[in-house]
This record gives C-alpha cells, sequence and structure tokens, in this order.
C-alpha cells in the first residue's frame, strides 16, 4: 500500500470516527447506556419563570433545568386531563387510538396489553422504578416496575387532599385552597421525591429509570405557608382576561368553557349560561387568593423536583442521565371564564416540556409544535432501545440535535372522538365535528381572543390543518371511576 492510499485510508477512519458519533443515541462509553429520570407535574400550565406564563411565577428549578437542556415553548398534551394524558404518554398513542378520553374512561386494559413506556425500558435491561401519581389513580402494573412507591400513608406525613389547620380552608364553589406551617419535608410530594433520591443514590449495575409523580399543582392547593409567602396578594396579578372573550366562541366551546366537572356529570356539556364556578369567585373576591393558592403550589411542585435535581446533580450519573420533565396537561384560573381543565385552548394543551441530555446543547429554545406523545419515540432514541411498532409520536431528536429543525406534524389535542385542537407553530384550529370551528392566530392573538374561522381569507389555512383531524376515532371507554 503507497503513503497515498495509507494517507486516505487514515483520513476515512478519522471521518468515520468524527461523523460516525454525531447521532445522538447515548449509549455512550463501552456501550453504557444513559438513565432516565422522568418527572411529572400534575396541572402545571406554562406559569413558569421560563415559559412567561404568569410574570410573577417563581420557579427556579424547572428554570435552572431548562438552561441545562431544550426547552420546548410550543408543546402540548394529546388528553386534556390527567388520564387520556398519561395513557398517551405511556404508551405513545392518541385518545383517538386508545379510546382513554377523559377522567371517567378505563386504561387497565390498555396498560396490561400494551407495550408501554416503562415496560418497553425494563425488558430492555433496565431498572425501572417510579413513586407519586405517574398514572392517574396511582395506578400501575407491578410486573412491569422493579419497585414502584404509589399512594401510601405515613403518619406524621400530610398527603395530597389534607390540610393539618382546618381554620385556614377556604372552599369557593369546589375550588380549594390554603396554607399550613407542617413543614415541606413531611409532604407527600417530598417523601415521593425522597424516594427516588435514595434509588438515585444507590449503587446501579445496570441502567436505571426512575419516574417522580408530583401532585401538585393539582387541587386541592394546600401547601406549607412559606410558599403562600412568596405571593403578596395585594401586588397579585391576575390573568389577562377579557369579558367579551366568548362572544365569538361557537355554542359547544362556550358549553366547555362553562363545564365545571371535567364532563364527569353527563350534563356538563349542556351548559352554555356562565360558569358558576366563575361567577362564584368573583362575586365573592377570591380570584385573587385562588391565584395566589395556584401559584403557591407550583412554587411547591418546583420546589420538590429541586430536591431531586440536587440529589441527582450529587450523584455519580449526573453525567449520564437524560431529564424528561413535563406537565400532563394545563389549568383555566378564570381565562375564558373557565376554573379547571378539559378544554382545547392554549391554558391546557400547553405544558412545560424540557428534555436534558449528555452532549445536547445547553439552554437552546424549540419553538416547533411538539406533543407529549413524543417523549416515548425520543426516549427510544436517546436510549438506543428497539423500536416499539404503532407509535404515533415522532422522535423529538432532530430538534434536540438542531431547536430550529422544523416538523410538518402539528399537536392534536382530544376531548372525545369529535373534539379535537391541531397546533402549529403559528395557528391553532378546533374543530367540534359539525362544523363549529375556531381559529386563531398565535403571532397576532396569543391570548386566543378572536376566533378568525368565519373569515374567508383564512380558509386555506382551515384546510390545511383539517388534515391533521383524527379519522377512525375510537369510541370512549368508559368506566366506573373519576378523580
Amino acid at each position: 500500500m503507497n503513503l497515498n492510499r495509507i494517507s486516505l485510508f487514515f483520513l476515512l477512519i478519522c471521518c468515520f470516527l468524527i461523523f460516525g458519533s454525531t447521532t445522538l443515541s447515548l449509549a455512550g462509553e463501552g456501550n453504557k447506556k444513559p438513565n432516565v429520570l422522568f418527572v411529572i407535574f400534575d396541572d402545571l400550565n406554562d406559569w413558569e419563570g421560563v415559559l412567561k406564563g404568569h410574570p410573577q411565577a417563581l420557579t427556579p428549578n424547572i428554570d435552572r433545568l431548562a438552561k441545562k437542556g431544550v426547552l420546548f415553548t410550543n408543546a402540548h398534551c394529546a388528553g386534556v386531563m390527567c388520564n387520556p394524558s398519561r395513557a398517551s404518554v405511556i404508551t405513545g398513542l392518541r385518545p383517538t387510538t386508545t379510546g382513554i378520553y377523559t377522567n371517567n374512561d378505563t386504561p387497565f386494559d390498555l396498560y396490561k396489553n400494551k407495550q408501554t413506556l416503562n415496560k418497553h425500558f425494563k425488558e430492555n435491561g433496565y431498572y425501572v422504578a417510579g413513586a407519586g401519581k405517574v398514572l392517574h389513580k396511582f395506578y400501575y402494573e407491578k410486573d412491569d416496575w422493579d419497585e414502584f412507591s404509589g399512594r401510601r400513608k405515613e403518619e406524621g406525613v400530610v398527603h395530597n387532599r389534607d390540610n393539618p389547620e382546618p381554620e385556614n380552608i377556604r372552599n369557593v364553589a369546589g375550588v380549594t385552597w390554603g396554607a399550613f406551617s407542617t413543614p415541606d419535608s413531611l409532604t407527600y410530594d417530598a417523601r415521593s421525591v425522597k424516594w427516588v433520591s435514595e434509588r438515585i443514590d444507590q449503587d446501579h449495575d445496570k441502567p436505571f429509570f426512575l419516574a417522580c409523580g408530583i401532585f401538585r399543582p393539582h387541587t386541592p392547593w394546600f401547601n406549607p405557608k412559606e410558599y403562600f409567602d412568596k405571593y403578596s396578594l395585594e401586588d397579585l396579578k391576575l390573568p389577562s382576561v377579557d369579558s367579551n372573550d366568548l362572544d365569538d366562541v361557537p355554542l359547544i366551546g362556550k358549553n366547555i368553557a362553562f363545564s365545571t366537572t371535567n364532563f364527569t356529570d353527563p350534563n356538563d356539556l349542556h351548559n352554555d349560561v356562565s360558569n358558576k364556578d366563575h361567577e362564584a369567585i368573583k362575586k365573592q373576591g377570591a380570584w385573587k387568593e385562588a391565584v395566589q393558592g395556584y401559584l403557591a403550589s407550583v412554587s411547591y411542585a418546583d420546589a420538590q423536583f429541586g430536591k431531586l435535581l440536587d440529589a441527582l446533580e450529587r450523584s455519580p450519573y449526573a453525567d449520564n442521565t437524560i431529564i424528561v420533565l413535563w406537565s400532563d396537561h394545563g389549568y383555566h384560573l378564570g381565562e375564558k371564564e373557565h376554573w379547571h381543565k378539559g378544554t382545547l385552548w392554549e391554558q391546557v394543551t400547553r405544558i412545560p416540556l424540557v428534555v436534558s441530555a449528555p452532549g445536547i446543547k445547553n439552554g437552546s429554545e424549540c419553538k416547533e409544535a411538539v406533543s407529549l406523545i413524543d417523549i416515548y419515540p425520543t426516549l427510544l432514541d436517546l436510549c438506543d432501545l428497539p423500536d416499539v411498532t404503532g407509535l404515533e409520536g415522532r422522535s423529538l431528536v432532530p430538534q434536540l440535535r438542531n431547536s430550529e429543525k422544523k416538523r410538518s406534524m402539528p399537536a392534536v389535542s382530544s376531548i372525545n372522538p369529535n373534539y379535537h385542537s391541531i397546533r402549529d407553530e403559528r395557528y391553532r384550529y378546533i374543530t367540534y365535528g359539525d362544523g363549529q370551528e375556531e381559529l386563531y392566530d398565535h403571532n397576532k392573538d396569543p391570548e386566543e381572543r378572536t376566533n378568525l374561522a368565519e373569515d374567508p381569507k383564512y380558509n386555506k389555512i382551515i384546510q390545511k390543518l383539517k388534515k391533521y383531524i383524527p379519522t377512525d376515532s375510537k369510541a370512549a371507554l368508559m368506566g366506573s371511576y373519576s378523580e
């Protein structure tokens, strides 16, 4: 072999080593798989410092993670309540495929018969453990986890729906909040975080997948007093609202806005008069207090996540662990006269999603519309695990490599087989399946106050987005429970 051929040979080898290592599979040195820390919040909308949903929200730990990874500023849930959203993430399937649309629908057979995310990691050599609310009703298949700490009673611990100082509780039309003096170390979420942190601290002979479900800011907004004290009632800002916001919303949209039970009452979607919760909160002058309760819950939840992040950062696994942080859906606090989840507007579908992983650019923001069902294929790519047939999301690895990388698939959110939202980088289109429609231009109208659906100059936009309306939607798998 002459000198030129030898030089060419070594040049090719160098190119292979350089360019062959640029994929974002994080198998690492010696094919060592990365760990995964999987963190779920409940009812957390975009009221974080980095997402700017509320100008006074204090979330230093979520903000800290965003500086370490990629923040998806246009991320959306596939289901707009706890049960369908969590089912969609753990299966990688839309509600229209699973039949899980509301908290009434029963996913038990789905979890048993589908290749859930945790099951797939366990079957591919991971130690898989979790604590707290990962799935609705704290449901889990025992054989699909090495360990799981779900609902439990511990003496001296303040549980999710408890307030040891009932004199501080205020309830207005079902919206409930109140401070207590017990330290947050003795709250249920803190105990879940401690349980997961203890697993991080263990010596592991195989990679781990650790899930931690943080129940707050789910109602009731009971939190230690120190978190209420972060938000002065005197200076507190209410959400930006328009008293005429619903004037151009079609009838079904008004039905949803005025719903108060997350559709557990069969008559809930026949109310087009007013939202009794909203009217009561205004009448009793409780709006600021309620917002304070929610913000206190957000900061409390962020503080618990901070403990988890600290545990990972001081562990030997910090440099080889993927962190995925997400919320199951958002929440209205008076916008569009609504005080719950279960709508197809931005306040509910938009959620925080942050992915931090070894080798990705720190502090990037991706503005492309993405869906929570994209998490499953993303983790398969990052951990170099076998593909799972039928997943409906798309890997976010291209956006982790380059946060400006375009996506062609919008985010789809569903309430039932006929009510859907299609959200791309600029527009939200809502259809109720019977010709009633909404269209909002987020470049001009981020609060979604002007419905453009009847303006003929937007027909092409509507026709483009209509292509993504789910077809052959599965009927709801109705069941007997709700929460």
